[in-house]
């Protein structure tokens, strides 16, 4: 633990600070979402853009929320919001083993689920595409947002 309280504090905050940022992530796909169906598309354009860097978007494979078109397919999505809203609860926080066990089950699930997509076995289901975003994302979320809220370890190299 750090003895020094306004260290101790500041620490806190920063964590704080950090978990409310990724909790704004899923805000601002809520808020790009609806500007897409009212607009300004000024507005929009403006918090669409970051999103199309991560996601190709493809029309079959992004929902539309009273009718206007998410900035983000499903599966990115699933991605997105599961990482941001984990991370900003701190939850679920998983030790080490099971978060690796989680990832690789994770990873085996979405990578049978695009592969099976992409061969054309099954058509675009976005239930089955959100959940295997959420699977991988939910457990990394909710570590990183554990780990941005535990107190710092005291170490005599940190200590002014």
């Amino acid at each position: 633990m750090i003895r020094n309280a306004a260290a101790a504090r500041r620490n806190r905050t920063l964590g704080l600070a950090a978990r409310a940022a990724f909790g704004l992530v899923a805000l601002w796909i809520v808020i790009a979402t609806v500007l897409a169906a009212t607009g300004p598309d000024w507005l929009f354009s403006a918090l669409d853009w970051p999103f199309s860097f991560f996601c190709r978007r493809d029309p079959a494979r992004v929902l539309a929320a009273a009718g206007a078109p998410m900035p983000l397919c499903s599966r990115c999505a699933g991605l997105w919001l599961g990482a941001s809203v984990s991370a900003a609860m701190a939850r679920p926080a998983l030790s080490a083993r099971a978060l690796q066990i989680t990832a690789a089950v994770a990873c085996a699930i979405m990578l049978a689920e695009v592969v099976t997509q992409d061969l054309g076995l099954h058509p675009v289901f976005h239930p089955t595409r959100i959940a295997s975003g959420l699977l991988l994302s939910v457990p990394f979320g909710g570590a990183l947002g554990a780990w941005l809220s535990r107190p710092p370890i005291d170490s005599p190299q940190l200590r002014p």
